[in-house]
């Protein structure tokens, strides 16, 4: 096929490439705004922590150290993810997925041992299709260099609108929501997001549309491999309806696979043929933990407080916990379990592997440089997948203190309905004596079980990409 016989004609100079220094185009708010998104997400975080500035990490590490060392994970890939995360999924038919799952699945997490769960964060699946948009896509052709030009510039425009009106969608969430209740795709089919859904779906159509046509130009390309990544990307085959009838209308989203159904997995426990137990507990005696031996290789401020009760249904700071130095804690799991998570088959691994060097389009580079944009790392659009997640079921507990703690928090103890210890929401239906939780003066001790039945996410193993 000769110049001549492409389809496209071309006035002027034939020779522009997608990667033009002297034409870039508009610049990616999604690509180049994605740390920008995560601290400031963090600042929300921080803003709800204003009149508790003083309170301690130390516990966090400390919780940390004892899950790896009680339970299969390693530092090497495990996150602890807060707040309490309920593991609830209905059950969807074919062709459907429920809100919470896509959303837990689906966003990006954070590049720190322990992180916040937002279920409003940058999906993975579009950074994986971002990182698809910046790999060049060589043509002999200069008439088809031009049109993927302009069809880039197109569907940046396109992005960007989309990625405002998913920012602002996710500013508003945060200023009515706390702690994923509910989950941020579940509260665009709800009276405060419904005027924020229309917007995103009106900006996702257009977007799509342009992405279609961007990407119907990269098959004629000679790049088989990217263009056959960009179908799959693409395909309807690999994308399901959110179960929820209040988002009808929103566009497909791409799958996730989950290795157990969570109905079924608690039905195979309450039965005894689940997964074993297991016991955690550390000493507020015990030096901090170092998370440079973490995957992360640093430790992030935690943005929750560790020792919280609730009393007459707000959650209130336990001082006693946080500074009394002798406490002990052991927390027991009925049972424990890793569940394997994936992306569908509209994700190529074994691609994204390949190009751990690029080459990119210029402007980026894999890992950031004084000439570009970071793809992956800590720095990139593009970092880091949940490759499974960490499940405990029906935890107990047992804090022994001090004598002047237990005689300051028993009266507490006696009028709570919940606890939280880190990441876990331990419930007392009706009141903790009606649940059966006991504060022993003989032992210094407070114990009890949490009424609830929901499994509880206590945290993700982490895959960085583009290894992953």
């Amino acid at each position: 096929m000769s110049e001549s016989d492409y389809p496209y004609t071309l006035s002027g100079d034939g020779g522009d490439t997608l990667d033009s220094q002297d034409d870039i185009g508009p610049l990616s708010q999604f690509r180049h705004g994605a740390q920008d998104r995560r601290l400031l997400e963090l600042a929300r975080l921080d803003a709800g922590l204003a009149a508790n500035n003083d309170f301690d990490d130390k516990p966090w590490g400390l919780l940390y150290r004892a899950l790896t060392d009680s339970i299969d994970v390693s530092p090497d890939d495990f996150q602890l993810v807060y707040p309490s995360t309920r593991w609830d999924w209905p059950t969807t038919q074919a062709g459907f997925i429920s809100a919470a799952q896509h959303d837990f699945c689906a966003t990006a997490p954070r590049w720190s041992a322990i992180g916040a769960y937002v279920s409003s964060g940058d999906p993975v699946h579009q950074a994986y299709q971002q990182f698809l948009n910046v790999i060049p896509a060589a043509t002999e052709y200069p008439s088809l260099r031009q049109h993927l030009h302009d069809a880039d510039d197109e569907l940046v425009v396109a992005t960007n609108h989309y990625t405002l009106a998913t920012t602002s969608a996710a500013s508003a969430y945060a200023n009515q929501v706390t702690d994923n209740e509910p989950c941020f795709s579940e509260w665009l089919g709800r009276s405060g997001g419904r005027g924020y859904q229309a917007r995103i779906v009106a900006a996702e159509a257009a977007m799509n549309q342009a992405q279609a046509h961007y990407s119907a130009l990269v098959a004629q390309c000679d790049a088989d491999e990217l263009g056959a990544a960009q179908r799959r990307c693409g395909s309807d085959e690999f994308h399901v309806r959110l179960a929820d009838l209040n988002l009808i209308k929103m566009a497909k989203v791409p799958d996730w696979h989950v290795e157990h159904d969570a109905v079924d997995w608690v039905a195979r426990v309450q039965a005894g043929h689940g997964p074993a137990g297991a016991t955690v507990g550390f000493s507020n005696r015990e030096a901090p933990y170092d998370f440079g031996r973490s995957w992360a290789g640093r430790q992030g401020k935690i943005r929750q407080l560790f020792w919280q009760v609730r009393i007459n249904g707000r959650w209130e700071r336990i001082d006693e916990f946080e500074f009394d130095n002798q406490l002990e804690l052991s927390l027991d799991f009925q049972a424990v379990d890793q569940v394997r998570i994936a992306p569908g088959g509209w994700y190529d691994g074994e691609f994204a592997r390949s190009m751990i060097d690029g080459p990119f389009v210029h402007g980026y580079s894999p890992f950031g440089d004084e000439r570009g944009q970071a793809v992956f790392g800590e720095k990139g659009f593009f970092g880091l997948v949940k490759s499974g997640m960490v499940v405990g079921y029906k935890p107990s507990f047992s804090i022994r203190t001090t004598t002047s703690t237990f005689r300051r928090f028993a009266n507490v103890f006696k009028f709570a309905t919940g606890l939280r210890i880190g990441p876990f929401t331990l419930e007392a239906e009706g009141g903790s004596a009606r649940a059966g939780w006991k504060a022993d003066p003989a032992s210094l001790s407070f114990t009890g079980t949490t009424t609830s039945e929901v499994p509880l996410i206590i945290g993700v193993t982490i895959a960085e990409l583009p290894n992953a």
